[in-house]
């Protein structure tokens, strides 16, 4: 028997009697197909929406728990925890750097001294310290001289003039002299300098009669026109005074240096 084209093999015909003529037939059932539902009903509306609600609610859980697998089972990526980063240590680091170079720029910073009271550092053999109160009067004008005449010096490095120590020295001593040489020098070379009178210390203050002679140790910041920095240098100065009554202060004689 020949079957449809319609009806696959897998349908096996039935064998019926014919009412009829009384032979026997074989009548291969219809195959019942599902109707496609109106997309318009309410029960295909239904099912539009729990399609979606159920796509819905398998997005949400494949964003919390990751990617699935064929079997419809999460998948658990391989992660791997980032190390701990040592802040705590980084910190301390940070800010041990910065206490040492606070403490660096606070030593090579020179302090601006300029009483007689400041002692050289401890490395440099300091002199003896005069201090105001053990002074006598005659000592006391000496050293109000000699600090004087220190400021002074710096503005006539600036300005290349004597003018401003000429009130401190004697005009006609060979001290006045070699300095009003230097300036004149300076001046032909167009070099004024920046010379700073860093610290100093006051020795031994010897006075004879209208004379004096006074020890001290002196570090002076010099730095030349053009220079990109200052150097300093340290000496040991013995000044000679002398009393002059027409000015009323002691006057600086003579002056003889050696580094420190």
């Amino acid at each position: 028997m020949v079957q449809p084209e319609n009806h696959p093999p897998s349908v096996a015909p039935i064998r019926v009697t014919c009412p009829h003529c009384g032979h026997a037939l074989d009548v291969v059932p219809p195959r019942v197909t599902a109707a496609s539902p109106d997309p318009r009903s309410p029960e295909a509306a239904s099912a539009s929406r729990a399609g979606w609600l159920g796509q819905a609610v398998r997005q949400a859980f494949a964003r919390r728990s990751g990617p699935f697998s064929a079997d419809n089972a999460p998948v658990q990526a391989e992660q791997t925890a980032p190390a701990p980063r040592p802040w705590g240590r980084i910190v301390l680091v940070v800010l041990g750097m910065i206490v040492i170079s606070a403490l660096l720029i606070w030593r090579g910073q020179p302090t601006g001294l300029t009483g007689a009271e400041h002692a050289v550092p401890p490395a440099q053999a300091p002199l003896a310290v005069a201090t105001p109160p053990s002074l006598s009067a005659d000592e006391a004008a000496i050293l109000d001289t000699l600090t004087h005449y220190q400021r002074a010096e710096s503005e006539a490095a600036a300005g290349l003039t004597i003018a401003p120590i000429i009130p401190y020295i004697d005009p006609n001593s060979p001290f006045a002299q070699r300095r009003l040489a230097q300036l004149a020098e300076r001046q032909r070379r167009n070099a004024p300098h920046r010379s700073i009178l860093v610290r100093w210390a006051v020795g031994p203050i010897t006075i004879v009669g209208t004379s004096a002679t006074v020890v001290t140790q002196e570090t002076w910041s010099n730095q030349e026109a053009g220079a990109v920095a200052p150097e300093q240098a340290t000496v040991r100065v013995t000044y000679t005074l002398r009393w002059e009554a027409a000015a009323g202060r002691w006057l600086i004689v003579a002056s003889e240096q050696m580094g420190v």
